[in-house]
Formats: structure tokens, sequence, C-alpha cells
């Protein structure tokens, strides 16, 4: 059977392709089943019905314009079999009324790729830490003393902010740095208060490795990025270095559990992020590094694509 998937990204003309996860996974997708692509900003309840511009999408690297979009229209979003909602953080007021709208499709039985309620439920950075097999010191707060408090504490600290992607607002403070209350100030201001407050790894010296996790089966290539000079982040976006390597052994026993976890809570696909023996976080909004990994596994789209399809299989057929 063909599916229909209808995929809800960012504007598809701003994409690199050369980079893009949602990319791949289309690419792979499109080989067996027909990929829909909804027009940002389209999606709406009508007299309780859910509609979004469609449509049909086609990827193709090999000419100039990589894409092509057949015949949109405004149609009832209960066409499609399952939606992929590839929308990048922030996780803000927009972004959370949309998983709202979600929710009533996902009602009249259309399966979401990840579950519009979990995406609320849980946030990536909490996540991963109440799921870490070991603990990082951390502290959640939107009380600037907590955090001076902390920093005196551990010496030299992370602060995160708590709705952004890609390393985004992520500073380091240093006991005794001058401009440490101007830079606690700042986080505060961009994360609308509330900040995760964590003590630095060192191991983040040896990378932070890239897991991704697809219907509750971890893929054992890894990505494992590493920090450019005189930064401490080792987001691609920042310009880190990166190797494809295979996952260490040591740690698919609790890994397993995490990922069973996230497959009861109807989290499908998510990249869980460890530094040494801890997970810093796990993203569930859009996990990345599918096309580096491609490097050296070039069958981890068609992976991913194949549990998809095994996920909305199993859905309907629980459904009869």
């Amino acid at each position: 059977m063909m599916y229909s998937f209808g995929i809800i990204m960012d504007p598809i003309q701003n994409i690199d392709i050369n980079k893009d996860s949602t990319i791949a996974i289309i690419e792979a997708l499109q080989k067996n089943s027909k990929v829909f692509y909804i027009t940002p900003g389209t999606i709406h309840i009508n007299n309780k019905k859910v509609y979004g511009e469609l449509g049909r999408l086609k990827i193709n690297k090999k000419k100039a314009k990589f894409f092509e979009i057949l015949s949109p229209c405004m149609k009832e979003l209960t066409t499609l079999d399952c939606i992929l909602f590839r929308l990048d953080p922030p996780v803000d007021e927009h972004y959370i009324h949309l998983t709202y709208i979600l929710d009533h499709l996902e009602l009249q039985g259309v399966l979401i790729i990840n579950s519009p309620q979990s995406l609320r439920d849980f946030n990536e950075k909490i996540l991963g830490n109440i799921l870490s097999n070991k603990q990082i010191p951390t502290i959640i707060t939107s009380n600037k003393n907590h955090v001076v408090g902390f920093l005196k504490k551990h010496k030299k600290i992370v602060l995160k902010p708590m709705n952004l992607m890609a390393g985004k607002g992520i500073i380091s403070l240093s006991f005794n740095d001058k401009d440490n209350d101007d830079l606690i100030d700042k986080v505060f201001d961009e994360s609308r208060h509330y900040v995760i407050c964590q003590k630095f790894i060192k191991e983040i010296i040896n990378g932070d490795t890239r897991i991704l996790i697809t219907n509750g089966v971890i893929h054992e290539d890894v990505l494992v990025r590493y920090p450019p000079k005189n930064d401490f982040r080792s987001n691609l976006s920042y310009g880190g270095n990166y190797e494809v390597n295979k996952i260490n052994k040591k740690y698919l026993g609790y890994l397993k559990e995490v990922a069973e976890y996230l497959k009861y809570n109807r989290i499908y696909f998510a990249g869980v992020d460890m530094i040494g023996d801890y997970i810093t976080e796990i993203n569930i909004t859009s996990p990345t590094g599918i096309k580096q990994i491609e490097e050296k596994n070039k069958k981890i789209s068609n992976e991913i694509a194949s549990e998809f399809i095994k996920i909305i299989h199993n859905y309907y057929d629980e459904k009869k």
C-alpha cells in the first residue's frame, strides 16, 4: 500500500539540501509513498475540520531548483495518512497553538509524528536530564540569585534557553569573570526568564554524540560533533567538526530503555545527545544529523523511512 505523508517544515525554498535532514527523509519516502508539502501558515480549523494548502512534493537534487510542488490547493488534512511535524524551534506561542490544531487532526484519525501532545509535554533539555543514566548537576530557575549561587558552587557552568535549538543562546560562565552579571541578564531576557543551568562537562573535548532513534530502534551509526577552537559548543551551525562512528556498545542497554520510553510516549523519531556518560538533550522537534551520517551509511534515510511506514501500518491495523 502506498501511504500519503504531509510535511510540516520551515519554508522549503530556504533549505540547504546538502545538510537538511527533512530533505533526506522526503527523498527516501518518495520512493514508495506520496509526499505532500503543506504550505507554511496555511493550516487552520474551519467548522471542526482541519485544512491546509497541499501540493505533491518531489525532490530532485540534480536540478537547479531541487523541489517541485505540484497542483497546490486547499484540502482537508484528513486526506493524509500521516503528518511529519518537522518545524524547527523556537517552541513559542505559535508553535504551541499549531500543536493544538494537530491534536484536533489526531483525534480525527491522522497519525502525527511526533505526537503534538508529547511535543508540549516534554521539553527537549529537561527530557534529556530526566532520562540521563548519569546525572549532571542541574537547576532550572528564573531567579538570577540561584544562578549566581550555582556558579559559585561549580565554578564553571552552562546556561541554556529552554525553547531554542542548534546551540542558540547557550553560554558558559566561569566564576569571577567580570561580565557574568550582564551575560546572565541577557540569557534571562532571551529565554523569557526560565533557564536550565548545568555544571560544565569537561568531556565535551571528546565530542558530543548524536544518536538517532526511530520507532524505538537505535541507529548504531552516530554523529560525533567536536567544538571549534575558542568555543565549547559542538553544533555544526557554530563551526563544529564531525565524524561518523559506531555507537559505544556500553550505552546500548539503557538507551534501549530510553527508546522504549520515547515510543511509549508517541515520540517516534528523536535525536539523543550525549557528552561522555551524560544525556544532555533529546531532540524531539526536528532531529538532524541524517545527511552527515549518510556519508558513511548511505542507507540510514531508507531505514528511517521504513520505520515510518511500519508505524503507519501498525497504527491503522490497531484501528481496524
